[in-house]
This record gives structure tokens, C-alpha cells and sequence, in this order.
């Protein structure tokens, strides 16, 4: 089948077609990721009934997250012909949002209104309650009867009464205005900030002389992804077998769920630059280098689509103007909303009469939030979180990284470069994995291996009166295997973590399993002789050790033990190996190995000695 794709040309947001009908809209759904070791290519694919002719196809909510300049398309039909792809963002929601606005605005319009009355009628009945209570020389210098006076306070008194009722009535209606209003404003808030989040969407035209259905493959890359490899070493007993189960924690950030997806997972890092570094004069005493040594692939586009909303503390406004240099300005439409393509890092400016002017940075890669609110003393943008600090979180929550791999060179010179190895290895995870975008660490299943280890137990007394179980695996680069961490279980009991380090160059990986009780190990001084001669120009000592070791197991065990002796590097130091006790000798690293094969019960005494003659005064262990 003819696969033909198209790369989004440049890196900037494209004019969008014209002089054509509205494209048709085609949902997509993830069927792929490849994971890097930073970064992943996600995979989409979509379904689409082309027209005989030019169609134009909008393939929507995508992550506003993705790199531009990665975006590829390709249609899998033969028939259709791909013509060209535009790139923009927009907020899917955007009408929906404008619209509960809308209705929250008229409500607190009314709300507003309502305590403003309330307010208005509340001073009325203070001035009434005042004048009431003014009256206190109401019969003048004749005065009233008792009966008269009396009648005279109870009138007062249902007067106030009822002021007093009346007063309370309406403060109650007002704080309750006031908490929806209050309740109103933390809604248009929560619309405003979180709920107007930009999407991606791409524009395809397809051409093709007669109808027809049509696939369309869409890769692009994001940033925000990663994995790290790690592993369980399960063994039972009695079972030779090594089962080594790689496993690995997969994260991402990019604002869309990889939901039922066929995960793959590279050693490659996308982000870093194949080409060489070039060495620049340096420059003294100036103390500056002139050339680059650049590291990473840096990125085509540079602008960034600039949007948001401006209001007041009574909703959105309209007709606010927002520029950016000389030539890029628009104003803010009846719901307050605003977009500006402008370059990177530029300064957007915001004014509206009567109101205080304020300013931002359009930072990002794609697309940057700003809703912007006016007051009459101080303005303040109020930046959306469009991305999430996603390398902090990786710096902060993973122990282990995967160290970058360079990629392989090209075929067409033969070169021979004996201490460099390529390795481009992907894994195929099994089946289909869910990740969701919240950027914590999800665990996936990779590969279960069956391995055939030899175990054996090492001690070093001298460090540890411990003996520990050791898994050693031959031919252990033939299994891909990566650095990571290894939690270890023993009959299905967890032991500890130990740790592969895949860049050894040994041709046996051995595992550290754990302690065994059952077998125990003592180291002894059985004799230290020092002297000196009589005008102190020279001293020997002689130091001598036993090492006992006991197989307290009902079955044989194999166990190597290792020890050590001086070695010398200055010529006024002499040392001598008196007795290795049996032991295989290095004496260019003054090691004793000593690989035994205790039966069940048995101990076994090794000793050995060394003598050391130095003109200087010095200490021997």
C-alpha cells in the first residue's frame, strides 16, 4: 500500500485556507507511542470520506504541547494525494465557556442591582430610625399626660420595632446577594483559568480524483514523557532459574491520555543533536570560546500563539486593545477573549480606557494563556498553567536515569572504533497500556526472562562477617538489559534492591541475592610481631590471620572467599607473602581468593601471613 507523508512545513502557525468550503472534522485516536528516554512520538490515526476534488480535512484536539517542527502526516491510499497541512490552536470549549459566562455575568448584573436597592433602602429606614430617636422633647414645655405619653411610646416603640425588623431583613437579603455573587465570580474564575484549555488542531487538504476513504497516519513528538527500566529477580528454591522480570515506570505530561495504546519504549533521547561539536579558538585574556557545542536539537518556531480573556470584576470586556511591537495588535471581542500570534519572548501589551494598562511575556512553545485582569490602579495578568514543570518533577521523584544513547553512524564509511557501542535497542511492551497524563510514574509490564544463573555465595570477613548469595548470569548482553534498579524476592519473600549496571564490561553480570544465615564466616589476628633495630632505621612486622568458615546448611555450598595482603608502591617498603593458606594470588592487587565446596556441616580453617619491612614508621592492618 502507498503510504504518502507530509512534514508541517516551518515551524509557525499557517495561514489558514481560503476561498474553500468548511474542512470536515475527522476525530483521531492514539494508536502508538514511542517513549524515549525523554520525550515520546505519539502515533495517531484517522479515518476520513474524501471527495472528488479537494477536501479539507481539521483533525482536532490535539496536545498543545506538541513540537511543530515533528508534526508528520501520511495517507494510506494510493488514490488520494497529500497537498499540505496547517497548524494552529484553538480553545474546543471556547463558546460554551463564553456562554455560562455570559449567564453569570447577567445574574451578578442583577445581584449587583439588587444590593444597591437594598443598600438605597436600608439608609431609609437609618434616616427614619434617626429622626425617631431625635424626638425626645415631643410635648414641648407643656408636656403630656401619662396616659397621652404613654399612647405617644407605644407608637414610637412599634414604630422602631418594625424599623428594626425591616433593617435586619434587608442586611440578611444583602449578605445572601453577596454570597452568590461572591460564588459567581470564584465560577467565572475557575471558567477563566482552568477550564480554557487550548488544544492543538492540524488542517489537512487531500486531493483525489474520484471519492473514496482514506487513513491518515499522524506522528508528532512531545517533551513532556519519559521512562525508566527496572526489574525483579524472583528465585525459588530448588529451581535454577533466574526469572528476571523487566518492568518500567512510564509518565507523561503532554495533556492527552494514551488510553489502550501499544507502548514502545527506545533508549534513544530525540532531544539531543547527532551532530559533533566543533572546537572554537579561545580566545585570553578575554576567557571566551569562539565556535558552539550545541547539545540539542533547537526548535524552528518561533512564535507562539498568545490568548486569554480580559475583564473587570463585573465579567469580560470588550474592545480591549493588546499589541505586541508595532504591527501585531487585535482587540478582545464581546466575550473578552483575545488571540495574538506574536514572536517568542516579546512583551504584549494590554489597555482599556479608564482602567490601568499592564503587560506580559509570551512564553511557551505553542501556546500561551493569559487572562488578564483590569482594575482602575493596578492591572494583573493572570497566567493559565499550560504545561507542567515536568523536569523538576523527574529531578525530584527518579533515582535512576537512563543515560542518553548516541545513535548509530551512517554505513558508508568503514571506521573502527573498538571502545564505542551502539545500541538502539525498543522493547514492544505486551498488549495495551493505559497512561494517563497526570505525570506521575505508572508501571508496565516489558518482558519476562527465564535465565540460567549459577549461584554461588562470596564472603569478604574482612568487611563482613556476612556470606551473600550470588546469582551470576553468563552472556548476560545477549538479554538487551539496561541500568536499573532490581528488587529481589527468594521464594517469594522480598529481600532488598540491588542495582544493574549494564555499562560493565564483563562477560558475567552477578547479582547480589542477599545474606545467608546458614553459613557463617569469622576473621581472627592470630599473631602480630613488631620490631625495631637499636638506632630505629628499620622495622618489621609480621601479622598472621585465620578465617573460619562454617557450612551450617543441610546441602553442599559453593563460596568464595576473598582476602587481602599489603601492596607496596614505595621502594623503602618491603612486603612479603609468608603463607597464602591455599589461595589463588594476585600480587599486582594483593588479593587471596580462596573458592571452596563445603558439604553440609563442614568448617574449614584458612590462614595465612605477611610480613611488612619499612624504614618509616607506618601501620598495618
Amino acid at each position: 500500500m502507498k503510504i504518502e507523508v507530509l512534514l508541517l512545513a516551518g515551524g509557525l502557525l499557517l495561514p489558514t485556507f481560503s476561498g474553500m468550503a468548511a474542512p470536515i472534522e475527522a476525530n483521531s485516536k492514539i494508536k502508538e507511542v514511542m517513549v524515549y528516554a525523554t520525550g515520546a512520538m505519539v502515533n495517531r490515526t484517522a479515518n476520513v470520506n474524501v471527495k472528488s476534488g479537494t477536501t479539507e480535512v481539521k483533525i482536532p484536539l490535539l496536545t498543545p504541547l506538541l513540537d511543530q517542527t515533528s508534526v508528520q502526516v501520511g495517507v494510506k491510499n494510493s488514490q488520494v494525494t497529500l497537498a499540505s497541512i496547517n497548524y494552529d490552536v484553538e480553545v474546543p470549549n471556547r463558546k460554551q465557556i463564553s456562554k455560562e459566562v455570559t449567564t453569570l455575568t447577567k445574574r451578578s448584573a442583577l445581584l449587583r442591582d439588587s444590593i444597591d436597592m437594598m443598600v438605597a433602602k436600608r439608609g431609609v429606614l437609618d434616616s427614619e430610625r434617626e429622626l425617631i430617636l431625635k424626638s425626645n422633647n415631643i410635648g414641648g414645655d407643656n408636656g403630656f399626660t401619662a396616659p397621652t405619653l404613654q399612647g405617644i411610646a407605644s407608637y414610637l416603640r412599634k414604630d422602631l420595632n418594625e424599623i428594626i425588623v425591616q433593617q435586619y431583613d434587608y442586611q440578611r437579603k444583602i449578605q445572601k446577594c453577596q454570597e452568590e455573587l461572591t460564588l459567581n465570580e470564584q465560577k467565572m474564575n475557575l471558567l477563566y483559568e482552568k477550564q480554557m484549555e487550548p488544544m492543538s488542531f492540524l488542517t489537512v487538504k487531500l486531493e483525489s480524483s474520484q471519492a473514496t476513504n482514506c487513513e491518515l497516519e499522524i506522528l508528532y513528538f512531545v517533551k513532556n514523557a519519559a521512562w525508566m527500566p527496572f526489574y525483579e529477580a524472583r528465585i525459588a528454591k530448588n529451581d535454577t532459574k533466574l526469572h528476571l522480570i523487566q518492568k518500567a515506570y512510564v509518565s507523561q505530561a503532554s495533556k492527552e491520555k494514551w488510553e489502550n495504546v501499544a507502548l514502545l519504549l527506545s533508549q534513544n533521547d530525540p532531544s539531543r543533536s547527532n551532530e559533533k561539536p566543533e572546537l572554537g579558538k579561545y580566545v585570553i585574556p578575554e576567557g571566551y570560546y569562539v565556535g558552539r557545542n550545541e547539545s540539542t536539537k533547537s526548535s524552528q518556531n518561533q512564535f507562539v500563539k498568545v490568548l486569554g480573556v480580559v475583564r473587570d470584576k463585573k465579567g469580560p470586556l470588550k474592545g480591549a486593545l493588546i499589541t505586541s511591537g508595532e504591527d501585531r495588535k487585535t482587540q478582545s471581542d464581546e466575550n473578552g477573549y483575545y488571540e495574538l500570534l506574536v514572536p517568542k519572548k516579546s512583551t504584549v501589551k494590554y489597555a482599556f480606557s479608564g482602567y490601568a494598562n499592564t503587560t506580559s511575556m509570551a512564553t511557551g512553545d505553542n501556546v500561551a494563556v493569559k487572562n488578564v485582569f483590569m482594575q482602575s490602579g493596578n492591572s494583573n495578568v493572570i497566567e493559565a498553567k499550560s504545561d507542567y514543570n515536568y523536569n523538576n518533577y523527574l529531578a525530584q521523584n527518579r533515582v535512576v536515569q537512563v543515560s542518553p544513547k548516541e545513535r548509530s553512524l551512517g554505513s558508508g564509511t568503514m571506521m573502527d572504533i573498538p571502545q564505542m557501542e551502539i545500541r538502539n535497542h525498543v522493547e514492544k511492551t505486551p498488549g495495551l497500556n493505559t497512561i494517563p497524563e497526570d505525570g506521575a510514574d505508572h508501571e508496565i509490564m516489558v518482558k519476562d526472562l527465564s535465565i540460567d544463573a549459577e549461584y554461588n555465595y562470596f564472603a569478604v570477613p574482612k568487611l563482613s562477617k556476612d556470606v551473600y548469595l550470588v546469582a551470576s548470569i553468563p552472556n548476560w548482553k545477549k538479554l538487551d538489559l539496561l541500568d536499573g534498579s532490581v528488587k529481589l524476592f527468594l521464594n517469594n519473600m522480598f529481600l532488598g534492591e540491588s542495582f544493574i549496571n549494564a555499562r560493565q564490561t564483563e562477560d558475567t553480570l552477578n547479582l547480589s541475592i542477599g545474606k545467608d544465615k546458614d553459613l557463617a564466616v569469622e576473621r581472627k589476628d592470630l599473631r602480630t610481631y613488631s620490631s625495631k633495630n637499636l638506632i630505629k632505621t628499620s622495622g618489621k612486622v609480621e601479622r598472621e590471620w585465620m578465617i573460619t568458615v562454617k557450612n551450617n546448611k543441610s546441602t553442599s555450598a559453593k563460596i568464595t572467599i576473598e582476602d587481602q595482603f599489603p601492596v607496596s608502591t614505595d621502594n623503602d617498603i618491603k612486603v612479603v607473602l609468608m603463607d597464602n593458606g591455599g589461595a589463588e594470588v594476585d600480587e599486582k592487587e594483593g588479593k587471596l581468593t580462596w573458592k571452596l565446596n563445603l558439604k553440609a556441616g563442614e568448617k574449614r580453617e584458612l590462614k595465612f601471613s605477611y610480613s611488612v619491612k619499612s624504614k618509616k614508621d607506618i601501620t598495618v592492618d
